[in-house]
Order: C-alpha cells, then sequence, then structure tokens
C-alpha cells in the first residue's frame, strides 16, 4: 500500500476554499470585539464616546450578520473536509485513520497552545469534536440530519426543562456586552491597560476558563457537533458543488435566518445564565436558527456568484486567504495583539468601534494580498506546511 499524501492543491474544491476565506474574514470582526476591549468596557464609558450611537448600531449589525455565523460555517466546513478526505480513502480507510487522527491531535496541540494566548481560540475545540466525529462516518445521510437536528434542538430542549423544575432565574442589569461573574468590567480593562505579561497571560486563563464553563448554559459543545454532523451530512450530497446554487434556498435562508435573527436580538437575553429566563430560553432557540439560517444564506450567496464572471474574479481573492486558513487565523490573534496590548500599542480601550472594524478590514485587505502573493511561489502557508509535514512524517515539498 502506498504511502498517504496530502491532497495536490490543484486538486482541492475552489468553493470549500473561498467559503473558508470568507468565513475568516467574519471571525476576525467577531474577534477584534474582543481584542479591542470594545465588548469588555463599562457602558457608562462607551456612552462618553462621541461615536457611541453609530458604534451601537455597528455592534447591533455584527450581531446580525457576524456573531455566531461564520464559526458556524468554519465549522460546517471542518467536517465537509473530513468527509471529502474519507470518501478519497475508502480503500486504505484504516491507513488513512491513523493519519488524520494524528493530523487532529497535532492540532490540538497547536489549539492548546493558541489558548494560552487567546481565550477565543476555536482550534482546541474543532479538534477534540473532530476526534468524536470519527466515529460516526459510517452513518446513513438520514440517521446524520436526524442527529444533527437532535443535537442543534437539544439545548432549547434543556432550557425548557430550565424553566420547568429548576428556580427562578436572578436577572442582573448588564454593565457590558461581555462581563465575569467574578470579574468586574472596570477590573477587566485596569488588567489590560496596565497589567505586566504575567498579568495578561493570568486574565487569559481567567475568561478561556469561563469560556469552557459558558459551554453548560448556552448548549454551545452540542451546537458545534451538530453543526459539524451537519457538514458531513452536507459533504456526503455534494451540496457544495452541486446543491448550493439554489435561489429558492437563498430566499428562503435570508428570510428564516434574518427574521429569526433580528428576533432574537430584539427579544434581548443572555446565551450563559441558568436556569434561563423565557426570554432567554427564546433568545437562544431563535439565535441557533438563525445563524444555521444565514450561514446557508452566506453559501448560497457564494455559490451563485461563483458562477457569474465578476463574482469569479472577485471570489478567487478569497481563495488563497482560505487555503491558508491556518495561517492567516493564527496570525490575525498575533496582529492584534500587537495592536491592542499594552506591550504593543496599546489602543485596547482606546478606540470606537467604527475605528476598530476600520483595523479589521486594513488587516483582511493586507492577509488577503499577502496571501495571494505567498501561493503564487508555495504550494501551502507556513503553518500548513508545518501541519502536513508533521501529520505525514515528513518534509513535504513546499514549491
Amino acid at each position: 500500500m502506498a504511502d498517504l499524501q496530502p491532497i495536490d492543491p490543484k486538486a482541492r474544491i475552489e468553493i470549500l476554499d473561498i467559503l473558508r476565506g470568507f468565513a475568516l474574514l467574519g471571525i476576525l470582526f467577531n474577534n477584534i470585539l474582543y481584542f479591542s476591549g470594545y465588548a469588555f468596557q463599562p457602558f457608562d464609558v462607551l456612552s462618553a464616546r462621541t461615536t457611541f450611537q453609530l458604534d451601537e448600531k455597528l455592534y447591533w449589525v455584527l450581531d446580525l450578520v457576524i456573531t455566531a455565523k461564520f464559526y458556524t460555517l468554519f465549522s460546517i466546513l471542518f467536517a465537509a473536509g473530513f468527509y471529502l478526505q474519507m470518501s478519497r480513502h475508502q480503500e486504505d480507510e484504516a491507513t488513512f485513520l491513523n493519519v488524520y487522527k494524528r493530523r487532529l491531535t497535532i492540532l490540538l496541540v497547536i489549539g492548546l497552545l493558541h489558548s494560552l494566548i487567546w481565550f477565543g481560540d476555536i482550534l482546541l475545540l474543532y479538534a477534540l469534536i473532530g476526534l468524536v466525529l470519527v466515529r460516526f462516518r459510517h452513518l446513513s445521510g438520514k440517521r446524520l440530519l436526524r442527529a444533527a437536528l437532535l443535537l442543534l434542538l437539544l439545548p432549547t430542549v434543556i432550557d425548557i426543562a430550565g424553566l420547568v423544575f429548576a428556580p427562578p432565574a436572578v436577572v442582573t442589569e448588564s454593565l457590558a456586552h461581555a462581563e465575569y461573574p467574578d470579574m468586574s468590567p472596570q477590573a477587566v480593562m485596569v488588567a489590560f491597560k496596565d497589567g505586566n505579561i504575567v498579568d495578561l497571560f493570568s486574565l487569559n486563563i481567567h475568561h478561556l476558563v469561563w469560556k469552557w464553563l459558558s459551554y453548560i448554559p448556552s448548549g454551545r459543545i452540542l451546537v458545534v457537533f451538530g453543526v459539524f454532523l451537519l457538514g458531513y451530512y452536507l459533504a456526503s450530497i455534494e451540496f457544495f458543488n452541486k446543491r448550493a446554487r439554489s435561489m429558492k434556498l437563498l430566499a428562503v435562508s435570508f428570510l428564516i435566518g434574518l427574521a429569526t435573527t433580528v428576533a432574537a436580538l430584539e427579544l434581548g437575553g443572555s446565551m450563559y445564565r441558568f436556569p434561563p429566563t423565557p426570554v432567554d430560553a427564546a433568545h437562544r432557540g431563535l439565535l441557533t436558527v438563525g445563524q444555521i439560517a444565514l450561514c446557508f444564506f452566506y453559501v448560497t450567496s457564494i455559490a451563485l456568484l461563483l458562477y457569474t464572471q465578476m463574482g469569479a474574479r472577485m471570489l478567487r481573492y478569497l481563495q488563497s486567504v482560505g487555503r491558508m486558513a491556518l495561517t492567516n487565523y493564527i496570525s490575525q490573534t498575533l496582529i492584534c495583539i500587537l495592536i491592542f496590548y499594552n506591550f504593543g500599542l496599546n489602543l485596547i480601550g482606546e478606540l470606537g468601534l467604527i475605528y476598530v472594524v476600520t483595523i479589521a478590514i486594513v488587516v483582511l485587505m493586507v492577509q488577503t494580498i499577502l496571501s495571494n502573493l505567498w501561493l503564487k511561489y508555495f504550494r501551502y502557508g507556513p503553518l500548513e506546511w508545518i501541519w502536513r509535514s508533521l501529520t505525514y512524517r515528513k518534509r513535504i515539498a513546499m514549491r
């Protein structure tokens, strides 16, 4: 049996790389809310800014079109990638699975290291769920879809049970967009602005612990695993290259996604409070439907645009960003740390959201240019090359 080899870049599916690149754009817009300190700043500090009204409208728009949607898209693509690799190695499945598990283990280590400097890391969770997803690889299409829907609905069922059987929730007034039970927004910002390297590391670990604890009341692990199963199912029915170009799906997913997400935002509520209030339960359920529906809207939009001359020309710039997804994702963290943390430019808490988003746009433009330039000369991004070389236990040709 021949040794397994990484897929030739020329054999990659174009739309999946474009979608990965597109997802990375949205992920930065989400993450920069926290890197910049905007999400952590007390409302009374934010309201003193001359750009406050515009900033809060922009925050609402980002909540509508960005928050959770692009992580959902990235999750779907991660699982779809596993299916496509599996389908290419049906005759040597055992060998492939050993290599793939090693690939995920390396990603887990990368995610763990990344988590030490950025609590918002997604790689660690993806690697863990990917190792579980392997066990579901032989489910039929119908069973995959049923399991996905069950996992997506289960947090809402748990919330309803909490409403019935748990004591009433304690509701307190929010002091910032992102809060912690054991640390005031003011204390968070002081630590970011004035803390030394050890203080910043400790603060990141604090946020990381609370992020993983928040997965329990929010049901995020169940939802992400459900999205993984959905992505695996969509790849199995060749959705991305054969079924995504649907005007009907475009319209339906847009209307459902817009209606449910707007309803959730207007209701308000907390993703993390447990036991939940009735508003919390409705808020979470509507957001889950909205993030899935808008994700389908983004996929169908790109699939349709890709089959127009102008759309294809524009979107292919994102293909290189997607092919270098790991490098670009990690570099976004390093760039934002240097811009906002106090051992860099120390801009955390200093800018209104309109300026923060402008920085994100500039970073994304630079990443897009550099990704396209890099792949003119090399087959893989720097971290992609390291990841593949470690996975296949040999030095992979870079050119």
